[in-house]
Parts: C-alpha cells; structure tokens; sequence
C-alpha cells in the first residue's frame, strides 16, 4: 500500500454554512474511513480553505475515489501527492 496527501482547496463560491452544517457528516464518514484503514488522519487550514487528507491506498484513482466518499468533497478541488513514509 501508498500514502498520499491529498490538498483540498475549497471552491471560491463554497458557502461556508453549509461546509459547517455538514460537519457532523463528514465527521461520520471520516470515521468510517478511518476503521477501514484507508484515512490515516484529516488537518485542516480555515485561513487557507485548505483540508489536508493522508490516505493509504493502492494509487492515485483509489486516492480521489476514498477522498470522494467524504460529503464535503463536493466543495473542493483536490490535488493529490504520492509520499514517502517517514524512515
């Protein structure tokens, strides 16, 4: 399995209401995620609309498609970094 840190930037017409209505929903999911074994952890950057994911998967396509599955990713454009792990 890879690690990748995929950089969300929210969308410049994003409500940010509605980001914080869905919290508790993307809270959820992230949880579920993370019982699977795929999300290791989620960071985010109010002052830079930034939300920073680090997944372990197979390879890119699997990395946007677990990304995908969190409700909020429907704000954010995604770009999407292989990583080393730390030796």
């Amino acid at each position: 399995m890879l690690k990748f840190m995929v950089v969300c930037t929210f969308r410049p017409d994003t409500s940010m209401d509605q980001v914080t209505a869905m919290v508790p929903e993307e809270m959820a999911m992230a949880k579920i995620l993370k019982e699977e074994g795929v999300l290791d952890f989620v960071m985010v950057s109010t002052p830079r609309d930034k939300v920073f994911l680090s997944i372990t998967t197979s390879d890119t396509v699997s990395a946007r498609a677990i990304a995908q599955r969190l409700p909020m990713s429907k704000w954010w454009e995604m770009n999407i970094y292989q990583i080393a792990t730390p030796v």
